[in-house]
């Protein structure tokens, strides 16, 4: 989550009457797609221009948005991070997992007989990062959320952490998957137990097997689908060896058998997404305060469809761009496989415009559609009960600093 700060809004407050506070009140989203639509377009751009730079004030842009129209009755969220932060955060997470590189290229070049297994220790070591780097961007986002002035802060070891969420993810993989539920019940109430909003202490209540038996059904339609490819491959294979079919006739329809399955399995992931995240919020307390939610699955699922049909035009367009640039210009890009051509250079140059534009587009309309649409379906659809008790919380806790943020940002496993 994010970093926010709920700020009361004094319009609001001068015309609302002066009533005690309402013990369920809902959350909404007073933002405009077409606005952030702009934002993250701007930003898109700016990033190419910048070489990618430009992100962390593109990412703060799109956090403050994203807060400043959550609303909380007459009281809105407020992000008090800095993009300077973020960069500043960056940069020191290069510094420290530079060595780590440097270490593994010596014990390479040391050890040429195990080569096949140097990359191994490194990224166990990644791999323990980055749940490490997923903990403390939690505690860097919830320090740079307020409430009403008061700010969200955590406590707790990353490093403690990341030794649990090893542990669990081990059970999960020995288990095809089924130990999820309760891998995401026991990191979650980890979390949340070391979660405070100002003086108001968290908690998780939600269970391992409540999730398990809202998405036990899915795990079983993904158990069926890679059973009926495996088995699809391995009839196919059977045929070949018996000469029935030719080896390109088997390779195409291994292609089909594995593409049919993971057609079938795309709309899985927004469906459990759905489930898990109305789980957790349901789960969610801060002493009497806890979360209603109404989230449906199909109004994810719209959301990842949306994305997933506009990307598919942006894909189809930039093919369109890329076959009419190799027509006009023809005699260049026939010269990069002879590399014989003068006018190589633009053949590279166009191919490579086309190629980051067509990666920009994805990268906004993923923000529009998923992240920002999932965003507001979630606030839509969500009721704090027992927001009374809000009003008698004191200040308390510090701001962490933005290492954790850098190296989940370095590694990969940052949120919006």
């Amino acid at each position: 989550m994010d970093t926010v700060t709920l700020v009361r809004d004094p319009e609001t407050t001068a015309t609302a009457p002066a009533t005690p506070a309402a013990e369920a009140v809902p959350l909404t989203f007073t933002g405009v797609r077409g606005d952030f639509f702009s934002l993250v377009l701007a930003g898109g751009l700016l990033q190419l221009v910048t070489v990618g730079f430009y992100r962390f004030w593109l990412v703060t842009d799109i956090r403050r948005h994203l807060w400043r129209n959550t609303r909380l009755g007459p009281d809105t969220l407020e992000y008090t991070g800095t993009a300077r932060e973020l960069l500043v955060g960056f940069l020191t997470a290069l510094a420290v997992l530079a060595p780590l590189y440097v270490l593994y290229f010596l014990a390479g070049i040391a050890a040429e007989e195990a080569e096949a297994f140097a990359s191994v220790p490194l990224l166990l070591v990644l791999y323990v990062f980055g749940h490490y780097a997923a903990f403390r961007a939690r505690r860097y986002r919830l320090s740079r959320t307020a409430l009403r002035g008061l700010r969200f802060w955590m406590t707790g070891s990353g490093f403690a952490y990341a030794g649990r969420a090893a542990i669990w993810d081990l059970a999960t993989v020995l288990t095809l998957g089924l130990a999820y539920p309760w891998r995401a019940a026991a990191l979650e109430r980890y979390r949340m137990r070391r979660t405070h909003f100002g003086d108001l202490a968290g908690d998780f209540v939600g269970t391992g097997g409540r999730l398990f038996l809202r998405g036990i059904w899915m795990w079983l339609v993904v158990m069926v689908a890679i059973g009926a490819s495996g088995a699809a491959l391995v009839g196919l294979q059977s045929e070949r060896v018996l000469g029935e079919l030719s080896t390109e006739a088997v390779a195409g329809l291994s292609a089909l058998a594995v593409m049919l399955a993971l057609l079938l399995l795309v709309p899985l992931w927004p469906l459990f997404r759905a489930t898990e995240l109305r789980w957790r919020l349901e789960g969610v307390r801060f002493g009497p305060v806890s979360l209603h939610s109404t989230l449906r699955r199909r109004t994810v699922l719209g959301c990842y469809a949306a994305a997933l049909g506009i990307s598919s035009l942006i894909g189809s367009a930039g093919g369109v761009l890329f076959g009419t640039a190799a027509v006009v210009m023809k005699d260049q890009f026939e010269g990069l496989g002879t590399g014989t051509a003068p006018g190589q250079l633009a053949a590279i140059t166009v191919t490579a415009v086309i190629y980051l534009l067509v990666l920009v587009g994805f990268g906004i309309i993923k923000r529009v559609f998923v992240d920002r649409g999932v965003w507001a379906a979630v606030v839509q659809s969500t009721t704090v009960v027992g927001a009374s008790a809000l009003d008698h919380v004191k200040a308390a806790g510090a701001a962490a600093g933005s290492l954790g943020e850098g190296l989940a940002d370095a590694l990969d496993v940052g949120a919006v």
